[in-house]
This record gives C-alpha cells, structure tokens and sequence, in this order.
C-alpha cells in the first residue's frame, strides 16, 4: 500500500496497515483526528509543517487540469463534467469524484 493511500486511510478511519520487509503491520490509533484548518493545531506541530498557497485555478487551466485527472473518459465527457464543476465550485476534486460515476458506454448527454 503506497504512503498516501495508508495516510488517507488513517485520517479516514485511524486504521494502518503496512507491508515492510516481509512482514506485516496492522493497527489502530484511536483518538486520531484530521484537521482542515492549521491554525487549530498546536503551535509545536504547526512547525513540522510548510505552508503553500497556490492561487485557483483559471478557467482554461481548471479544464485542462480536469482532461488530465480523467484519461478514462473521452475528452468531451471529461470538459462537460468540468464546466459544470466550475459553474459551482470550481473544485477538481468534484471532477474526479464525478468522472467515477460515468460509465464507459455513457455519452455527453
């Protein structure tokens, strides 16, 4: 299991398991929480963390992302999806999320 799939799995669920050197881990940490805003982080675990702020995503460069994060679907399915995505949010995690629901014979309408 890669890094980041084991990371999103404990954030999710405080479970990991992890495959090293012939052996296999498989535990649970409770009391485990995400945190989606930094600030609320003590200050000593803040400063194991580097801050990045990219700026959003222009239009054209949010439909270009969106063809990139979706090579199963058709260009045309995939740039639909995104227009609407970024009439409401502009968010491409909700491209990814919604290019999973398509099913390989659907088409544009």
């Amino acid at each position: 299991m890669s890094s980041r799939r084991c990371l999103l799995n404990f954030l999710d669920n405080g479970h990991i398991k992890v495959d090293h050197q012939r052996k296999s881990y498989d535990f649970e940490i409770r009391g485990a929480k995400a945190c989606n805003e930094i600030n609320r982080l003590s200050k000593p675990l803040q400063s194991r963390f580097r801050r990045l702020h990219f700026p959003k995503y222009s239009r054209e460069q949010f439909l270009q992302v969106a063809v990139k994060v979706c090579p199963k679907l058709s260009e045309e399915i995939a740039l639909i999806i995104a227009e609407e995505t970024w009439k409401q949010q502009g968010d491409i995690r909700d491209v990814i999320s919604l290019s999973k629901l398509v099913k390989k014979h659907d088409g544009p309408e």
